[in-house]
């Protein structure tokens, strides 16, 4: 007989699997997460499934989100093959252990880097109440040394040179028509000015050499964020052309110049993500030199709270 408890602490929550109780310890100290919005299932004294609930705040003043939550609770945990119905088992009772004291939209993200059986949660993930908001393909690029092609159509200028709030207004612009469905969702909810703000709150200072704005003359026709992800890694955090120089190919150049610009902060990888349905984006990429990551793939699942599991 199937039952779902509430853990008694970190060490109890991981069990027997290779998550480390100091990262659980860390999310309750930090008060992201809480025992309480953790819960383990049993069958026959055999540990079958666990569920951690984590709700993590914007990274500035949520009232820019306007009509949106200010923020998501999002899952972690579920490091066993979970089957459908435990799965049912855990959110039916954790929504009516916690209800209303989280937000109103919870978020489940599956990349194939980090989970063996991320593809096969993937294909229950609606049957447990979720629906599938975005699905992204890992790119991959290592300094091998080659010579990077930079066009020489566009003048670079780091966020240092511009000021932050031409960088937020360039960003602004550049998010109209967004074929990435995050972005969108933001975009839509926030409004460009509000969006470009709250987008620009990624920049970590030590990072501000590695945004740039691509300028054709005077105009600023787009821009490109590099941030460092880990040590010698770097991701594309977020990158844009502005509407009226579309089609110009101008993210080729955006490109290489981020891939130049880490290559000169000493970043020998970049590992970054792309909606698979920005078929343009995902061209340019492998055009610029970043391969398709085979052990990157990433599916984002959102689901009402607690409405979906009740």
């Amino acid at each position: 007989m199937l039952r779902v408890r509430t853990v008694h602490d970190a060490a109890d929550f991981v069990g027997e699997s290779g998550l480390a109780p100091d990262l659980i310890q860390d999310l309750w100290d930090s008060g992201d997460s809480r025992p309480d919005w953790c819960f383990v299932a049993e069958a026959d004294n055999q540990r079958v499934g666990r569920l951690g609930l984590q709700v993590s705040p914007t990274t500035s003043d949520p009232a820019w989100l306007g009509t949106l939550p200010s923020h998501e609770a999002s899952v972690y945990g579920l490091p066993l093959p979970v089957a459908p119905e435990v799965g049912r088992h855990l959110f039916a009772h954790a929504a009516a252990e916690v209800g209303e004291r989280l937000p109103p939209t919870l978020e489940l993200r599956l990349n194939t880097a980090y989970r063996d059986d991320a593809r096969g949660l993937a294909t229950i993930a609606e049957g447990w109440g979720f629906t599938l908001f975005q699905e992204k393909q890992g790119f991959e690029w290592k300094d091998d040394g080659r010579e990077i092609d930079v066009p020489g159509r566009l003048e670079f200028r780091s966020v240092d040179e511009t000021g932050i709030e031409t960088y937020r207004s360039v960003m602004a612009r550049c998010g109209a028509g967004t074929l990435d469905r995050n972005d969108r969702y933001y975009w839509d909810g926030c409004g460009p000015e509000n969006w470009g703000r709250q987008m620009s709150e990624y920049l970590d200072p030590e990072d501000a050499s590695l945004w740039l704005l691509g300028y054709a003359g005077a105009d600023a026709v787009g821009y490109v964020a590099v941030v460092r992800d880990e040590e010698l890694v770097a991701t594309i955090a977020h990158i844009g052309v502005v509407p009226e120089h579309r089609g110009n190919g101008y993210v080729g150049d955006l490109l290489a110049a981020a891939t130049e610009v880490a290559r000169r902060a000493g970043l020998a990888r970049m590992l970054s993500d792309v909606d698979v349905l920005n078929l343009p984006m995902a061209a340019a990429m492998r055009r610029a030199g970043h391969h398709d990551h085979p052990d990157w793939h990433v599916w984002a699942y959102r689901a009402s709270w607690p409405e979906a599991f009740t």
